[in-house]
């Protein structure tokens, strides 16, 4: 069992990252986030800092 001390945090509140799917590329890297709230704020603070990504959030077998 993993704890929540053990995932990484979210780079705008700091609570642990336990939903993938929520990350956006940088001029500093790849940035993960806790949930959609968090990375739009961010990119709404940082948006000359962002480049264009697209992350899906679920992903289906056929």
């Amino acid at each position: 069992m993993v704890d929540a001390k053990d995932k990484e945090p979210c780079v705008l509140c700091g609570q642990p990252v336990e939903i993938t799917g929520f990350s956006l590329t940088t001029s500093d890297g790849l940035q993960k986030f806790c949930c959609a709230g968090c990375l739009s704020i961010y990119q709404l603070l940082n948006e000359d800092n962002t480049k264009p990504t697209i992350t899906p959030l679920l992903t289906t077998k056929k």
